[in-house]
């Protein structure tokens, strides 16, 4: 998969690009998750409150080069 591949499937499931060129999307409870996009892989992070303070914290990664959409529509290839 190519980065340009990844980030339409995230503009279609709802994320929109940041001013830092990652992509972040808020779910209805409120949970703000975000792929942060890097020169040959991307991160899955979850925001969280630590210390009075948000912190970014990595939930899953993978190389574009290992990462695929599956016939269900599904984003596979990422590592914890």
């Amino acid at each position: 998969m190519k980065r340009e591949e990844l980030e339409n499937w995230l503009i279609s499931k709802g994320y929109s690009k940041d001013k830092f060129g990652h992509y972040q999307k808020t779910s209805d409870k409120g949970t703000v998750t975000r792929f942060k996009m890097q020169g040959n892989s991307a991160r899955y992070e979850r925001k969280a409150e630590i210390v009075d303070h948000n912190e970014w914290m990595k939930l899953a990664g993978g190389y574009y080069k290992s990462l695929s959409i599956t016939p269900e529509g599904k984003l596979a290839g990422m590592k914890r």
